[in-house]
């Protein structure tokens, strides 16, 4: 006597559906995009979502990227820095962290996105404005000329940390 077949057999050319990087944790989202890099544009539509909580995550997400895999993200700058006129300050925090990081280790990619953050220099946020002068100094550290540069274009005086960073720079370069 036979059993009756109780299992369905196994189809294996069905394939999985992917998960939505706006309902993972940000350390499972960026994993994703390194293994998936046609998902970054999934993340950069999450920046345009209504949510805030999702523009956040997406915003984190990114900054996390520009840390492990700054190359990745050279192809986007332009969205990274439209998203700078985001109202949400959490959201510019984090974009104004991974636009610094690109530009500390791409300085060709610079010019660029300067102007965006010496801008936010006026944030109505204390901890943008604070970002925005750590990049700057971080920048004037290695390229002093491009950041004298921009602040004369902007007929104004570096906020005193750039201007010690700059000071820094110049020392080391008339030292050595």
């Amino acid at each position: 006597m036979r059993e009756p077949r109780t299992h369905r057999p196994i189809d294996r050319s069905r394939k999985k559906r992917a998960v939505p990087l706006s309902i993972l944790r940000t350390s499972e989202a960026v994993k994703t995009v390194v293994n998936h890099p046609r998902r970054l544009e999934e993340l950069m539509r999450m920046l345009e979502d209504k949510d805030r909580a999702v523009r956040g995550r997406a915003a984190t997400a990114l900054a996390r990227l520009s840390e492990s895999h700054p190359a990745r993200l050279l192809r986007i700058v332009e969205r990274l820095r439209e998203g700078l006129r985001d109202d949400s300050a959490y959201v510019r925090w984090h974009l104004i962290y991974t636009l610094g990081e690109l530009g500390s280790r791409f300085p060709s990619q610079l010019q660029g996105f300067l102007n965006d953050i010496a801008n936010r220099l006026e944030d109505d946020d204390r901890v943008v404005r604070v970002l925005a002068c750590r990049t700057l100094s971080r920048v004037a550290v290695t390229r002093p000329g491009i950041i004298g540069e921009l602040f004369k274009g902007l007929k104004r005086e570096p906020p005193p940390t750039v201007a010690k960073a700059l000071e820094r720079a110049g020392s080391k370069s008339r030292g050595a």
